[in-house]
C-alpha cells in the first residue's frame, strides 16, 4: 500500500496553497468546503479565485485569504502552525521547493501532479456527506479512478446523505435502547434496507423519522415486510434503474417472471429464496391470484419481497392486479418503472412523428 487512506480534520486549521491558477482553485475550494482557513500567495490570481474570495469575505467568513507576491519561506513561517501546504503553480521547481520547505518543518505536503514530492494526495471524492468515499491510484490511472468514481456515483443514492444523517441523530437512542452491539447492528441492517430508508432517499425526512421511532418502540415485534414490483426491462442488465439493482441486492426472497434474463437474476442477492412464476401456454399455470397471495405471506413475515417483471410494471394488466390487491391487505409497496421491450430492443420513440408504415419493428 503506497499510500495510507485518512479522512483530515481541516475545521479552522491553516492550509496554505501556492498558485493562483485554475489547479489552485480546486484544491481551495476543496480544503475551504472542508472548513479550512487557506492562505493563497501567488504573482497572480485568475478570475475564479478572485470571485472565492470575495463571496467568502461578502459572507462574512474570511477563510480565504490571498497574498499577492512570489512564494517565500516566510510564508510558511509567518502563518504558523500550517497542517497542509499545497504546491500548485505551473513550475515544477518551485512546487518541489514548496514541498521541501513543507516537509522539513514536518508540514504535510501535496504536489499537485506529482506524488512523488508528496507526503498526500487528494483522491477523487464521492461525497454524500456525512458519508465519503475516497478513491486514488496512486497517480498511477486517474482516468480509471474518474470512470470508478462515475460508477460509484451511480449506484449511490443521493439521499444517502439524509440517511446518514437521519442515524446520527439517533444514534445515541438506538445505543441506549440496546445493550448488545450485536441487537444494535442488526437493528441497523434492518433500518438501512428497508422502509426507512427508503423513505430517506425521497427526502421524506419526517416520515423516515417516524417510522425508526416506531421501529424502536416496537423493535420486538414481527414487522410487517414490504413488495417491490421491479421492471428489469428487455432483459439486459445495463438497462436496469440503480434503484432496481439496489432492491435486488436487498431482497429476502424474489418471484421472476418468464422473461426475466438469466443476466438480470445473476444480480440477485445471492442468498435470497427464488421463485419462478413463470406461465408458459404449455405449462401447468400458475394464477395470478395465487402468485399475489405468496407475497403477501412472504410480506407478512417480514421478508422483502421482489416481483421481477419484463419489461415495466405497469405495461400489464398483472402490475395493476397486484398493486389493488397487495393495497387491500395494506402491504407496504413499491413500483420501480423498466424500460419497455420493444423502446428497449428497437429504441423507438413512443411518440414519433412518421406513419406506423415507416417504421419497420
Amino acid at each position: 500500500m503506497d499510500f495510507l487512506p485518512l479522512f483530515h480534520n481541516l475545521k479552522g486549521r491553516q492550509v496554505l496553497v501556492v498558485g493562483g491558477g485554475e489547479v489552485a482553485v480546486r484544491k481551495v475550494r476543496l480544503v475551504h468546503e472542508a472548513s479550512a482557513l487557506v492562505t493563497v500567495v501567488a504573482k497572480e490570481f485568475c478570475p475564479d479565485l478572485l470571485e472565492m474570495a470575495r463571496v467568502d469575505q461578502k459572507s462574512g467568513h474570511n477563510a480565504i485569504n490571498l497574498i499577492t507576491a512570489p512564494y517565500d519561506h516566510s510564508h510558511m513561517v509567518d502563518l504558523a502552525p500550517i497542517v497542509l501546504v499545497i504546491a500548485a503553480t505551473n513550475d515544477r521547481k518551485l512546487n518541489h521547493l514548496v514541498s521541501e520547505h513543507a516537509q522539513a518543518s514536518n508540514i504535510l505536503a501535496n504536489v499537485v501532479d506529482d506524488p512523488a514530492f508528496s507526503t498526500v494526495i487528494f483522491p477523487s471524492i464521492v461525497d454524500r456527506s456525512p458519508i465519503q468515499i475516497a478513491i486514488s491510484s496512486g497517480g498511477d490511472a486517474p482516468v480509471l479512478v474518474r470512470l470508478l468514481r462515475t460508477q460509484l456515483e451511480g449506484l449511490i443514492p443521493a439521499g444517502t446523505s439524509h440517511l446518514a444523517a437521519l442515524a446520527g441523530r439517533f444514534r445515541e437512542t438506538v445505543k441506549a435502547k440496546f445493550s448488545s452491539g450485536l441487537d444494535r447492528k442488526a437493528f441497523w441492517e434492518k433500518v438501512f434496507s428497508g422502509t426507512v430508508a427508503e423513505q430517506a432517499y425521497a427526502n421524506n425526512i419526517a416520515e423516515a423519522e417516524r417510522l425508526l421511532s416506531e421501529s424502536l418502540e416496537n423493535h420486538d415485534k414481527i414487522e410487517t415486510g414490504e413488495v417491490y414490483l421491479v421492471g428489469t426491462g428487455p432483459g439486459d442488465p445495463d438497462l436496469l434503474t440503480f434503484k432496481a439493482l439496489r432492491l435486488m441486492q436487498q431482497a429476502d426472497i424474489v418471484f421472476y417472471d418468464q422473461g426475466v434474463s438469466a443476466a438480470v437474476l445473476n444480480l440477485v442477492r445471492r442468498d435470497a429464496g427464488r421463485v419462478y412464476v413463470g406461465r408458459a401456454k404449455s405449462k401447468h399455470p400458475v394464477t395470478e391470484e395465487n402468485i399475489i397471495q405468496k407475497m403477501i405471506t412472504s410480506a407478512a413475515q417480514g421478508n422483502r419481497v421482489v416481483h421481477l417483471l419484463c419489461g415495466d410494471p405497469l405495461t400489464f394488466d398483472q402490475g395493476n392486479q397486484e398493486i389493488e390487491t397487495l393495497m387491500e391487505h395494506n402491504i407496504s409497496l413499491h413500483v420501480v418503472p423498466g424500460i419497455t421491450t420493444p423502446v428497449g430492443y428497437v429504441g423507438v420513440p413512443t411518440t414519433d412523428k412518421r406513419n406506423d408504415s415507416d417504421i419497420n419493428v
